[in-house]
């Protein structure tokens, strides 16, 4: 059985994502990993017993936080199997070294969303698993409503190798709703439309039970606005990207897109390298 791996500091939005990386557990048969990782910070000029009480309290806090934490969503989700585990050190590293075993499907992090434009909950460090992550990385917005897995979107350039990336969507989520592949081209330029036909009939062919559907929309901008507007119109419940060495994004995006959608999502967003 593979592992949500779940990194949190305990705030709300933290909640918010944890709570929804169990209901995806819970619905994809899955089992949920919380990580909380802390620096105990303390002056070297100090004295040597300060800097192992700082040490001490920061375990303790910790560990007080993670039991809660547990104990709340265990109480919502009695049918998942949920861990909690508390580390020393920096997350990047210690989210890295988790990886390396191979027992996580995706990673699910929080953000606080359009509802309030500041930083992600873990700082630069949601954009930087982003990029590092051999797996497939969920970013979820503070203000995500019960959880819905029935229509995502998938931004597509036409791209071949983005039928990787729906292979491994669907290896770490293990559901098939419906797909809405979705292709952005400026206004001035002409209709996509045998570039459509072709990419359907090959994402049918190589996912002939999925249901799943295509659709061009012209826009004068291509930037997050243009996205949250098409997700908003088409009701979807999740986004999905595929980041390849050189993505849609960087093809046709400005390069702070990404990043842009990365910290301040309107719905959960997936993004998967390849």
């Amino acid at each position: 059985m593979k592992t949500i791996l779940v990194p949190t500091d305990f705030s709300e939005n933290a909640f918010v994502a944890a709570a929804y990386a169990c209901a995806l557990a819970e619905a994809s048969k899955q089992k949920v990993q919380l990580l909380h990782v802390y620096i105990a910070l303390y002056s070297g000029f100090g004295e040597e017993g300060n800097s192992v009480k700082q040490i001490k309290l920061a375990e303790t806090e910790s560990a007080a936080a993670m039991k809660s934490l547990l104990e709340s969503l265990s109480n919502q989700f009695p049918g998942v199997d949920i861990e909690g585990e508390c580390i020393k050190g920096f997350m990047i590293d210690v989210v890295t070294n988790k990886l390396k075993k191979n027992e996580n499907s995706l990673i699910v992090m929080g953000t606080k969303g359009v509802t309030n434009i500041a930083e992600s909950i873990l700082g630069s460090t949601t954009y930087e698993v982003i990029k590092k992550s051999p797996v497939p990385v969920l970013v979820v917005p503070i203000d995500t409503p019960d959880f819905s897995f029935k229509r995502v979107g998938f931004f597509t350039a036409y791209d071949d190798h983005e039928l990787d990336a729906l292979m491994t969507f669907q290896q770490a989520i293990n559901l098939k709703p419906h797909l809405s592949m979705l292709h952005f081209y400026k206004e001035n330029d002409s209709t996509p439309d045998k570039e459509l036909s072709r990419w359907q009939r090959k994402v049918e062919t190589a996912f002939p039970d999925w249901p799943v559907s295509c659709k061009t929309i012209p826009v004068d901008k291509v930037d997050i606005n243009a996205v949250t507007q098409e997700t908003k119109a088409d009701g979807l419940d999740l986004l999905v990207f595929a980041r390849p060495h050189k993505s849609f994004f960087e093809k046709i995006f400005r390069p702070s897109l990404t990043k842009a959608i990365a910290n301040y999502p309107t719905v959960p967003s997936l993004f998967i390298k390849t």
